[in-house]
């Protein structure tokens, strides 16, 4: 089935091409309708998009009060959300592998931040704040087809606020429980016929409180960032360059060797470059070239049997070493975007995304491993009438040691009205093998051996690991009949998906040194159904629900643990006054985390402003109620206290 539906797909996309020919026409033929810009890398009404799409907003941000990011996507149906400790956050949309976020694509303003040597997302790395959020869109499904290997459940794309959309001077400081302490200052201005926007900012807090048997959890973190973006608009031409540091240190509980803290100290940095061109009224590129880092330092004293190394004729009982994880990772990324309006019933986008990923790490691979991959794309929207329109994508990629392969999507829409469609949608992606998969060459080096008793003060760990360069790509091929709905007279729009979804070739083994073993071993089956409904009557009121239902089938428990078979959110928000706001957000997952746990929470956010001659004061009061007594995700996240606060204060000038 696979491979005859990439084949046929292909010759799909030329006729389609074909029968066309160029005429003037306008991007956005609906402007009153919502635009997204993420499934097929167009902007399109969501009525034609060839995927279920979700978007978070600012006023949705601003009304749930939430200070993590990764916490704002309990809002999107079907998606799920945890923390593996206080740092260390773990999204997933349907769930499925628990122990770190491998098979969602995240972009910040079109750069990716998926780390390709470990194959996850570290929410806690990512140089920006909640505040500098504009707009986030999430593609629920696979989506190679238009991002590549590992958009392989979906993406999310944050674009953050533009320069000349805020203040000039905006300064938050905000205290509450697990000592947290945050502050933030952002400035905007003019600049070389631009517009500019820097925030600096701090965060700290505790995390969790408890182990499940009453011992405190160290999994505290600090983390200090800078970023800024710098938008300038030519004739036809769009400029945009950003980057962004950001340095923290994170705690870490000891196991039974740990002598002293294995705490990480954390550096990323990246650079990001846009350059888009209107060469006509039907015609538009866009090149960017985005460069990121990161540098780990994780390096504590074990204590240690010398038998357990290459050491044993040492005649300690125990000796000290000290060990490192450390590596450093960077990746390199070069993408161009075609998009072309045929005539009035064809658009096209289509490009080449070039890609080089770096890491270096002692421990993890002995050395310095690199992949370099290559991929095109390209995606056809038809209106074929009135009635129907039809999208036909797909992706070809090539990796390093990994081969080539193609992921096609293809969706049809039936029209209602052009507020009201149906569509059914056909995609395939794939998840290629992370470099530790493939390269690992996992082994501890301790150095500073002591007492050395006359002999070598280094010692290896006999116990090592090896990747598996033999790996394959894991493969989803995903099914959907989905309805969107546009009430423009009574401001409410509503979206249903009914989904079949059948995941092969998974990698589901756990990545640590004793249990280390990447095979293609694993297979997932999921079907279910999933809804939103946002409804703004008037500028005063803000209602948004979502509720998810989930079946799942596999041959191992590690691709279900996280994944709930029930999931809902509900955010109401009431403007009373101009100056006040209140509103109220409920949370509900059940069963989820390796204790089958539920997860209920509610939210309340109080907001007061008040005007001093030119500049705007704000007030905030917000607390998180959890109703269950169960630890979130795992055993040992335990808060001693149900209800966690936080007060915040807000100058904008």
């Amino acid at each position: 089935m696979y491979r005859a539906f990439s084949i046929n797909i292909i010759p799909l996309g030329i006729i389609i091409l074909s029968i066309s020919t160029p005429l003037k026409a306008s991007f956005l033929e609906n402007e009153d309708l919502p635009i997204v810009l993420t499934p097929a890398r167009l902007k399109q009404n969501r009525t034609d998009v060839p995927a279920s799409v979700s978007v978070i907003d600012r006023a949705m941000i601003n009304a749930s009060g939430l200070r993590e990011i990764p916490e704002l996507f309990r809002l999107i149906p079907g998606t799920s959300v945890g923390a593996r400790d206080g740092w260390n956050y773990v999204v997933s949309y349907h769930g499925s592998n628990y122990r770190d976020s491998r098979r969602m694509q995240v972009l910040i303003d079109g750069r990716s931040v998926y780390q390709a040597g470990l194959a996850t997302v570290d929410w806690n790395d990512i140089p920006i704040t909640i505040e500098d959020i504009e707009r986030i869109e999430v593609v629920r499904g696979p989506s190679t087809a238009s991002y590549g290997a590992n958009a392989f459940l979906g993406v999310i794309n944050i674009i953050t606020r533009h320069p000349s959309d805020i203040d000039y001077i905006e300064a938050s400081a905000k205290r509450g429980s697990e000592r947290t302490e945050d502050y933030r200052i952002s400035h905007a201005d003019e600049y070389l016929g631009g517009h500019y926007r820097l925030t600096i900012a701090s965060r700290h807090d505790d995390g969790f409180d408890v182990k499940k048997n009453g011992t405190d959890r160290l999994d505290s973190k600090t983390v200090q960032l800078i970023n800024t973006r710098y938008e300038r608009q030519f004739k036809n031409t769009g400029l945009g360059l950003s980057l962004g540091y950001k340095e923290g240190r994170v705690s870490d509980d000891y196991s039974d060797i740990d002598v002293t803290s294995p705490d990480t100290e954390v550096d990323d940095y990246y650079f990001s470059s846009k350059i888009e061109n209107e060469l006509s009224i039907f015609h538009h590129i866009k090149i960017q070239y985005d460069f990121s880092g990161q540098q780990q330092v994780h390096r504590w004293t074990a204590k240690i049997p010398p038998f357990y190394t290459n050491l044993s004729d040492n005649p300690a009982p125990f000796i000290l070493v000290d060990a490192n994880e450390d590596q450093q990772v960077n990746r390199h990324d070069l993408d161009f975007q075609d998009t072309y309006i045929w005539n009035d019933s064809l658009t096209s986008v289509a490009g080449v995304h070039l890609k080089q990923s770096r890491v270096s790490s002692e421990t993890y691979y002995g050395g310095t491993v690199k992949s370099n991959n290559y991929q095109f794309f390209y995606n056809f929207e038809k209106k074929i009438s009135d009635k129907f329109t039809v999208n036909s994508g797909g992706s070809y990629e090539y990796q390093e040691d990994i081969g080539k392969n193609f992921s096609p999507r293809l969706a049809f829409h039936y029209h209602l009205n052009k507020n009201n469609s149906f569509r059914f949608i056909y995609s395939e992606a794939i998840r290629t093998p992370d470099l530790l998969e493939t390269s690992a060459n996992w082994t501890y080096t301790g150095r500073n051996v002591r007492p050395t008793n006359g002999g070598p003060d280094i010692a290896v760990l006999l116990q090592s690991a090896k990747g598996n360069p033999a790996l394959k790509p894991e493969l989803i091929q995903s099914r959907e009949i989905g309805y969107y709905g546009n009430f423009n007279n009574k401001h409410l729009q509503w979206d249903v998906k009914i989904f079949s979804d059948h995941l092969k070739q998974l990698m589901s083994n756990s990545i640590s040194l004793d249990r280390f073993d990447p095979v293609n071993d694993s297979y997932l089956k999921q079907q279910g159904i999933e809804t939103e409904i946002d409804y703004r009557p008037n500028h005063q009121w803000l209602f948004h629900a979502s509720y998810a239902y989930i079946e799942d089938d596999s041959n191992t428990d590690t691709e279900t643990t996280f994944t709930p078979r029930n999931s809902a959110s509900l955010l109401l928000s009431f403007q009373y006054k101009p100056d006040t706001q209140i509103s109220l957000t409920k949370y509900f997952a059940k069963e989820i985390g390796t204790s089958q746990n539920k997860f209920s929470r509610t939210d309340l956010n109080l907001t007061k402003t008040v005007n001093i001659s030119s500049a705007e004061l704000e007030l905030r009061y917000s607390s998180q109620y959890r109703h269950d007594n169960d630890s979130e995700l795992l055993r040992d996240n335990i808060y001693t206290n149900k209800l966690r606060q936080y007060i915040s204060i807000t100058l904008r000038y």
